[in-house]
Protein backbone atom coordinates (compact mmCIF):
# COMPACT_ATOMS: atom_id res chain seq x y z
CA UNK A 1 0.00 0.00 0.00
CA UNK A 2 1.36 3.38 -1.04
CA UNK A 3 0.32 6.98 -0.31
CA UNK A 4 1.84 9.70 -2.49
CA UNK A 5 1.43 13.43 -1.91
CA UNK A 6 2.98 15.84 -4.38
CA UNK A 7 4.07 19.35 -3.47
CA UNK A 8 4.60 20.30 -7.13
CA UNK A 9 1.93 22.60 -8.56
CA UNK A 10 2.60 21.92 -12.25
CA UNK A 11 -0.38 20.14 -13.80
CA UNK A 12 1.71 18.24 -16.36
CA UNK A 13 4.14 16.89 -13.76
CA UNK A 14 1.29 15.61 -11.63
CA UNK A 15 -0.60 13.98 -14.49
CA UNK A 16 2.64 12.27 -15.56
CA UNK A 17 3.22 11.02 -11.99
CA UNK A 18 -0.32 9.70 -11.91
CA UNK A 19 0.29 7.70 -15.07
CA UNK A 20 3.58 6.34 -13.70
CA UNK A 21 1.69 5.08 -10.66
CA UNK A 22 -0.92 3.50 -12.92
CA UNK A 23 1.85 1.58 -14.70
CA UNK A 24 3.43 0.49 -11.41
CA UNK A 25 0.30 -0.34 -9.43
CA UNK A 26 0.96 -4.07 -9.37
CA UNK A 27 4.31 -3.61 -7.67
CA UNK A 28 3.02 -1.03 -5.15
CA UNK A 29 -0.33 -2.55 -4.17
CA UNK A 30 -3.23 -0.11 -3.71
CA UNK A 31 -2.04 3.44 -4.38
CA UNK A 32 -3.46 6.75 -3.17
CA UNK A 33 -2.22 9.96 -4.82
CA UNK A 34 -3.00 13.52 -3.70
CA UNK A 35 -2.02 16.65 -5.59
CA UNK A 36 -2.89 20.24 -6.48
CA UNK A 37 -1.96 22.44 -9.40
CA UNK A 38 -1.78 26.07 -10.28
CA UNK A 39 -4.57 27.42 -12.48
CA UNK A 40 -5.20 25.02 -15.38
CA UNK A 41 -8.00 23.42 -17.40
CA UNK A 42 -7.95 19.63 -17.80
CA UNK A 43 -10.03 17.87 -20.44
CA UNK A 44 -10.96 14.19 -20.63
CA UNK A 45 -9.17 11.78 -22.96
CA UNK A 46 -11.99 11.79 -25.52
CA UNK A 47 -12.91 15.47 -25.53
CA UNK A 48 -12.58 18.37 -27.96
CA UNK A 49 -10.86 21.34 -26.28
CA UNK A 50 -12.50 23.90 -28.60
CA UNK A 51 -15.91 22.67 -27.42
CA UNK A 52 -14.95 22.61 -23.75
CA UNK A 53 -12.94 25.71 -22.92
CA UNK A 54 -12.17 29.23 -24.08
CA UNK A 55 -8.67 28.57 -25.34
CA UNK A 56 -8.26 32.12 -26.65
CA UNK A 57 -8.91 33.59 -23.21
CA UNK A 58 -6.72 30.96 -21.55
CA UNK A 59 -3.81 31.78 -23.85
CA UNK A 60 -4.16 35.50 -23.17
CA UNK A 61 -4.09 34.88 -19.42
CA UNK A 62 -1.43 32.16 -19.35
CA UNK A 63 -3.71 29.28 -18.31
CA UNK A 64 -2.43 25.89 -19.54
CA UNK A 65 -4.55 23.20 -21.16
CA UNK A 66 -3.97 19.56 -20.19
CA UNK A 67 -5.49 16.24 -21.26
CA UNK A 68 -5.74 13.31 -18.83
CA UNK A 69 -5.75 9.57 -19.58
CA UNK A 70 -9.27 9.04 -18.22
CA UNK A 71 -12.63 9.85 -19.79
CA UNK A 72 -15.23 12.19 -18.31
CA UNK A 73 -15.69 15.93 -18.55
CA UNK A 74 -13.58 19.06 -18.37
CA UNK A 75 -12.49 20.43 -14.99
CA UNK A 76 -10.85 23.58 -13.72
CA UNK A 77 -7.87 23.33 -11.36
CA UNK A 78 -6.25 25.80 -9.01
CA UNK A 79 -4.67 25.60 -5.57
CA UNK A 80 -8.12 25.54 -3.96
CA UNK A 81 -8.86 22.20 -5.61
CA UNK A 82 -7.52 18.91 -4.19
CA UNK A 83 -7.15 16.03 -6.63
CA UNK A 84 -7.33 12.49 -5.33
CA UNK A 85 -6.54 9.26 -7.14
CA UNK A 86 -7.01 5.60 -6.21
CA UNK A 87 -5.20 2.91 -8.23
CA UNK A 88 -5.78 -0.79 -7.62
CA UNK A 89 -5.67 -4.13 -9.35
CA UNK A 90 -8.59 -4.19 -11.79
CA UNK A 91 -10.18 -7.27 -10.20
CA UNK A 92 -10.17 -5.53 -6.82
CA UNK A 93 -11.53 -2.18 -7.99
CA UNK A 94 -14.96 -1.15 -6.71
CA UNK A 95 -16.30 2.27 -7.70
CA UNK A 96 -18.42 2.55 -4.54
CA UNK A 97 -15.36 1.82 -2.41
CA UNK A 98 -13.49 4.80 -3.86
CA UNK A 99 -16.46 7.07 -3.17
CA UNK A 100 -16.70 5.69 0.37
CA UNK A 101 -13.21 7.03 0.98
CA UNK A 102 -14.49 10.57 0.32
CA UNK A 103 -17.67 9.97 2.32
CA UNK A 104 -15.71 8.84 5.38
CA UNK A 105 -13.29 11.76 5.19
CA UNK A 106 -16.05 14.37 4.95
CA UNK A 107 -18.12 12.76 7.70
CA UNK A 108 -15.32 13.86 10.04
CA UNK A 109 -16.37 17.43 9.28
CA UNK A 110 -20.09 16.72 9.55
CA UNK A 111 -20.64 16.92 5.79
CA UNK A 112 -23.13 14.54 4.22
CA UNK A 113 -22.34 13.63 0.63
CA UNK A 114 -24.50 12.12 -2.13
CA UNK A 115 -23.66 10.75 -5.55
CA UNK A 116 -25.22 12.40 -8.58
CA UNK A 117 -25.39 11.36 -12.22
CA UNK A 118 -22.70 9.02 -13.48
CA UNK A 119 -19.72 10.22 -11.48
CA UNK A 120 -20.36 13.38 -9.47
CA UNK A 121 -20.43 13.99 -5.72
CA UNK A 122 -22.72 16.66 -4.29
CA UNK A 123 -23.77 18.41 -1.10
CA UNK A 124 -27.37 19.65 -1.06
CA UNK A 125 -27.62 19.15 -4.81
CA UNK A 126 -24.51 21.15 -5.69
CA UNK A 127 -21.49 19.45 -7.20
CA UNK A 128 -18.05 19.63 -5.54
CA UNK A 129 -16.41 16.60 -7.16
CA UNK A 130 -16.23 15.17 -10.66
CA UNK A 131 -14.75 11.69 -11.09
CA UNK A 132 -13.32 9.75 -14.02
CA UNK A 133 -11.79 6.33 -14.66
CA UNK A 134 -9.08 4.61 -16.66
CA UNK A 135 -8.65 0.86 -17.09
CA UNK A 136 -5.32 -0.33 -18.45
CA UNK A 137 -4.44 -4.01 -18.71
CA UNK A 138 -5.05 -5.37 -15.20
CA UNK A 139 -5.09 -1.98 -13.46
CA UNK A 140 -7.84 0.48 -12.59
CA UNK A 141 -7.51 4.21 -11.90
CA UNK A 142 -10.28 6.23 -10.21
CA UNK A 143 -9.63 9.93 -9.70
CA UNK A 144 -11.57 13.06 -8.93
CA UNK A 145 -11.49 16.74 -8.06
CA UNK A 146 -12.48 18.11 -4.66
CA UNK A 147 -13.39 21.80 -4.71
CA UNK A 148 -12.40 23.23 -1.33
CA UNK A 149 -11.87 26.95 -1.96
CA UNK A 150 -11.48 27.17 -5.72
CA UNK A 151 -11.96 30.45 -7.57
CA UNK A 152 -15.37 29.71 -9.07
CA UNK A 153 -15.38 32.97 -11.03
CA UNK A 154 -12.34 31.82 -12.98
CA UNK A 155 -13.84 28.33 -13.33
CA UNK A 156 -16.90 29.78 -15.07
CA UNK A 157 -14.71 32.18 -17.04
CA UNK A 158 -12.68 29.46 -18.77
CA UNK A 159 -15.15 26.60 -19.13
CA UNK A 160 -17.46 26.78 -22.13
CA UNK A 161 -17.26 26.36 -25.92
CA UNK A 162 -14.98 28.50 -28.05
CA UNK A 163 -17.18 27.69 -31.05
CA UNK A 164 -20.78 26.55 -31.30
CA UNK A 165 -20.30 25.28 -34.86
CA UNK A 166 -18.44 22.03 -34.16
CA UNK A 167 -19.82 18.65 -35.19
CA UNK A 168 -18.16 15.69 -33.50
CA UNK A 169 -18.63 12.45 -31.60
CA UNK A 170 -16.28 13.68 -28.86
CA UNK A 171 -17.65 13.32 -25.33
CA UNK A 172 -19.25 16.60 -24.14
CA UNK A 173 -19.13 17.82 -20.56
CA UNK A 174 -22.37 17.94 -18.56
CA UNK A 175 -22.93 21.38 -16.97
CA UNK A 176 -23.63 21.47 -13.23
CA UNK A 177 -24.00 23.97 -10.41
CA UNK A 178 -20.81 23.75 -8.36
CA UNK A 179 -19.78 24.69 -4.84
CA UNK A 180 -16.75 24.80 -2.58
CA UNK A 181 -16.69 22.51 0.44
CA UNK A 182 -15.31 25.43 2.44
CA UNK A 183 -18.60 27.31 1.96
CA UNK A 184 -20.52 25.01 4.27
CA UNK A 185 -17.72 24.11 6.65
CA UNK A 186 -14.88 26.52 7.32
CA UNK A 187 -13.01 23.77 9.17
CA UNK A 188 -12.29 22.07 5.84
CA UNK A 189 -8.91 23.06 4.44
CA UNK A 190 -6.75 21.38 1.81
CA UNK A 191 -4.37 20.18 4.52
CA UNK A 192 -6.82 18.62 6.95
CA UNK A 193 -8.94 17.14 4.16
CA UNK A 194 -5.84 15.48 2.70
CA UNK A 195 -5.09 14.03 6.14
CA UNK A 196 -8.59 12.58 6.56
CA UNK A 197 -8.59 11.15 3.05
CA UNK A 198 -5.26 9.42 3.66
CA UNK A 199 -6.55 7.96 6.93
CA UNK A 200 -9.72 6.72 5.22
CA UNK A 201 -7.62 5.14 2.46
CA UNK A 202 -5.58 3.18 5.00
CA UNK A 203 -8.77 2.02 6.71
CA UNK A 204 -10.58 0.95 3.53
CA UNK A 205 -7.72 -0.40 1.44
CA UNK A 206 -5.16 -1.37 4.07
CA UNK A 207 -4.27 -4.69 5.64
CA UNK A 208 -3.39 -3.28 9.04
CA UNK A 209 0.20 -2.38 8.18
CA UNK A 210 1.39 1.22 7.77
CA UNK A 211 1.36 2.60 4.26
CA UNK A 212 4.58 3.45 2.49
CA UNK A 213 4.80 7.19 1.77
CA UNK A 214 6.25 8.91 -1.29
CA UNK A 215 6.66 12.45 -2.55
CA UNK A 216 7.53 13.66 -6.04
CA UNK A 217 11.22 13.10 -5.19
CA UNK A 218 10.67 9.33 -5.25
CA UNK A 219 9.87 9.16 -8.96
CA UNK A 220 12.73 7.95 -11.16
CA UNK A 221 13.30 9.63 -14.51
CA UNK A 222 12.98 6.38 -16.50
CA UNK A 223 9.21 6.22 -17.06
CA UNK A 224 8.39 9.70 -15.75
CA UNK A 225 10.41 11.56 -18.41
CA UNK A 226 8.60 10.23 -21.50
CA UNK A 227 5.18 10.59 -19.84
CA UNK A 228 5.94 14.19 -18.87
CA UNK A 229 7.02 14.88 -22.45
CA UNK A 230 3.72 13.45 -23.68
CA UNK A 231 1.69 15.60 -21.27
CA UNK A 232 3.43 18.76 -22.50
CA UNK A 233 3.10 17.89 -26.18
CA UNK A 234 0.61 19.42 -28.60
CA UNK A 235 0.25 15.95 -30.13
CA UNK A 236 -1.45 14.83 -26.89
CA UNK A 237 -3.28 18.02 -25.90
CA UNK A 238 -4.67 18.75 -29.37
CA UNK A 239 -3.80 15.82 -31.65
CA UNK A 240 -5.68 13.27 -29.52
CA UNK A 241 -8.96 15.11 -30.22
CA UNK A 242 -11.49 12.90 -32.04
CA UNK A 243 -12.26 13.85 -35.66
CA UNK A 244 -14.50 16.90 -36.01
CA UNK A 245 -15.91 19.42 -38.48
CA UNK A 246 -16.09 23.11 -37.69
CA UNK A 247 -17.88 25.92 -39.47
CA UNK A 248 -15.75 28.96 -40.27
CA UNK A 249 -17.35 32.02 -41.89
CA UNK A 250 -19.32 30.50 -44.80
CA UNK A 251 -17.14 27.39 -45.07
CA UNK A 252 -16.12 24.31 -43.17
CA UNK A 253 -12.95 22.59 -41.99
CA UNK A 254 -12.47 18.87 -41.39
CA UNK A 255 -9.94 18.19 -38.60
CA UNK A 256 -8.48 14.78 -37.80
CA UNK A 257 -5.59 13.96 -35.50
CA UNK A 258 -5.37 17.66 -34.73
CA UNK A 259 -4.59 18.48 -38.39
CA UNK A 260 -6.74 20.35 -40.91
CA UNK A 261 -7.51 17.73 -43.55
CA UNK A 262 -9.78 19.76 -45.84
CA UNK A 263 -11.03 23.35 -46.12
CA UNK A 264 -14.28 23.98 -47.98
CA UNK A 265 -16.65 26.80 -48.91
CA UNK A 266 -14.37 29.77 -49.18
CA UNK A 267 -11.98 28.95 -46.33
CA UNK A 268 -8.41 29.38 -47.58
CA UNK A 269 -6.89 26.08 -48.67
CA UNK A 270 -3.57 27.30 -47.22
CA UNK A 271 -4.67 25.98 -43.83
CA UNK A 272 -4.84 22.40 -45.13
CA UNK A 273 -2.13 20.19 -43.62
CA UNK A 274 -1.57 22.57 -40.72
CA UNK A 275 -2.24 21.87 -37.03
CA UNK A 276 -5.69 23.25 -36.24
CA UNK A 277 -4.54 24.82 -32.96
CA UNK A 278 -2.17 27.07 -34.97
CA UNK A 279 -4.97 28.53 -37.11
CA UNK A 280 -8.00 28.19 -34.82
CA UNK A 281 -7.77 31.61 -33.16
CA UNK A 282 -7.68 33.54 -36.44
CA UNK A 283 -10.53 31.46 -37.89
CA UNK A 284 -12.85 31.23 -34.88
CA UNK A 285 -12.28 34.47 -32.98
Amino acid sequence: MLIVQSSIKNVYDNLAMEEVLLEQADACGPVFFLWQSDCAVVIGKNQNPWMECRLDLMEQEGVPLARRVSGGGTVYHDEGNLNYCVITNRTQYREAQAYELVFQALEKFGVQVATSGKSSLCVDGRKFSGNAFCFRKNRALHHGTLLVNTDLTRLNRYLGPMSGRIETHAVPSVPATVMNLGEGCRDITIGNLAGELSAAFETIYGDGSAAERWSEKDFSSGLFGPLLEKQNSNAWKYGATPRFEVGCNTGKLVVEGGMVMTAEGGVSESVEGRPFHEVAFSLLC
